[in-house]
């Protein structure tokens, strides 16, 4: 006699459990190709853009791209992570911030601030990355994002579907011209690790 479990032999929970993972892997996979062809038709792509040219003084003058960061805080046993979502509007001397809000698909908006490259102190990040940490002279944080060149809405906390090569490769090009000029003029040599922006020295 075959031994069960719940009633179902060992090849009949084989059969379904392989069944299940057929199951999830198509509906991932089609699941990917609808988002990938919601990125490329560019509708939440352009719902940002549109929010920037609205927030972003002369915003012609910048390069625009769409933003997030995640960080996930522990107490114990439990972890929390919190998610943001930006417009962005960069250029040499200055970066335009826009806080974004997803919900139920909607993509609303507040009040713009600006970061100016004079009031930056610190620029923490490596080199080739996607993130960056900007902090003023007294290593308080001012904006921790970073642009990806690929955003899928694969679930509510990545909620848009946002394709920017370019802007990511520009974004990158930025970060790292603003941390060599920022921190070289500061005497200030980062960590490149998330939250620890400084080795030693304190400026």
């Amino acid at each position: 006699m075959e031994t069960t479990y719940y009633g179902l032999t060992i090849p009949q929970i084989i059969a379904i459990t392989v069944g299940l993972i057929v199951i999830i892997t198509i509906y991932v996979v089609i699941k990917d190709k609808i988002n990938r062809k919601k990125a490329m038709s560019g509708g939440d792509r352009e719902t940002v853009w549109n929010i920037l040219q609205r927030a972003v003084p002369n915003v012609d003058q910048y390069t625009r791209a769409y933003g997030c960061w995640e960080w996930t805080t522990y107490q114990g046993k439990k972890s929390t992570t919190s998610y943001w979502f930006y417009g962005l509007a960069f250029n040499k001397e200055r970066l335009y911030v826009v806080p974004l809000s997803c919900e139920g698909g909607d993509i609303s908006y507040s009040n713009a601030f600006c970061i100016e490259k004079k009031d930056v102190a610190i620029v923490n990040s490596k080199k080739g990355t996607a993130w960056v940490e900007l902090y003023d002279m007294h290593q308080k944080e001012l904006l921790s994002v970073s642009v990806l060149p690929e955003n899928l809405n694969d679930d509510k906390f990545h909620p848009v579907n946002i394709i920017q090569s370019d802007e990511a490769r520009a974004f990158e090009a930025w970060k790292d011209a603003w941390m060599d000029e920022i921190n070289t003029a500061n005497n200030v040599e980062v960590t490149g690790k998330m939250k620890k922006p400084v080795k030693v020295q304190k400026i």
